[in-house]
C-alpha cells in the first residue's frame, strides 16, 4: 500500500478518475480527490442518495443517485444537467460519444442522446440489479453489454434499443464486465471470469 485516505463516514462505493482528480462516491456525497498529493479538493452537494455509480467522459462527470443521474462540469465542477430515470437507485454508467446509459436497481437501462441530453428509451428483458455496463463501439454500431444480478449477459443493440442475445453461461450473480481489444470479459458472484469473443 503506497497510501490510505480516509475518505468518507460511510462505505465507497464508486470510483472514477480524469486527468488530475479521483472522484468517489459515498453517502449522498462525491469527494474529488488530487491524484498527485492526495488532498480533498471539494465535495460535491446535492445527492439525494447513495452515489453507487461514476463515470468521466471528456470534460463531464456523470453521477448516479436515487433515480437520477447529474452532469457536473470538471472546470467548474458544477451540476450542469440533471437526468432523471425509473428504476430505482443508478448503479452503473457508461457513457460515449454518442450515449449515455445507466443501469438500475429494478431492471432497467436507460439510455440518452449525449448531444441532445433527450431520453431515447428503456432497454428492458433483466430480471435484476443491473451492476454493470460495458460498450464497444463498431463501424455503424454501439453494442451495449449489461451485467445483471439474474446471472445473464444481455447484448443489445443501441441505435435500435433491442436485445440482440443472452449470455447465460455464469451460475451466479454478474457484477463486472470490461473489454479489451473486441472480447467480453465478465466477473461473477459464482467465482469465475468468462472470456466471449
Amino acid at each position: 500500500m503506497i497510501h490510505k485516505i480516509n475518505a468518507h463516514d460511510n462505505p465507497v462505493c464508486a470510483l472514477a478518475y480524469s486527468e488530475d482528480f479521483l472522484f468517489s462516491g459515498s453517502l449522498k456525497s462525491i469527494k474529488v480527490w488530487n491524484l498527485q498529493t492526495h488532498a480533498l479538493m471539494r465535495d460535491l452537494p446535492e445527492q439525494n442518495h447513495w452515489v453507487r455509480a461514476l463515470a468521466v467522459h471528456g470534460k463531464q462527470l456523470f453521477s448516479g443517485s436515487y433515480k437520477a443521474i447529474m452532469i457536473w462540469d470538471l472546470d467548474s465542477f458544477e451540476c450542469i444537467r440533471e437526468l432523471h430515470c425509473i428504476g430505482g437507485s443508478v448503479y452503473s454508467i457508461c457513457v460515449t460519444n454518442k450515449y449515455i446509459i445507466c443501469g438500475t436497481y429494478e431492471n432497467c437501462v436507460a439510455v440518452w442522446d449525449q448531444a441532445t441530453w433527450g431520453f431515447l428509451g428503456n432497454l428492458e428483458g433483466h430480471r435484476g440489479t443491473i451492476y454493470d455496463l460495458a460498450v464497444l463501439e463498431t463501424r455503424g454500431q454501439t453494442k451495449l453489454f449489461s451485467a445483471s444480478y439474474d446471472k445473464t449477459i444481455r447484448v443489445w443493440n443501441v441505435e435500435h434499443l433491442r436485445c440482440s442475445q443472452t449470455l447465460t453461461r455464469h451460475e451466479g450473480s454478474v457484477v463486472c464486465l470490461t473489454i479489451s481489444n473486441g472480447r467480453l470479459f465478465s466477473g461473477s458472484v459464482d467465482s469465475s471470469i468468462k472470456f466471449w469473443q
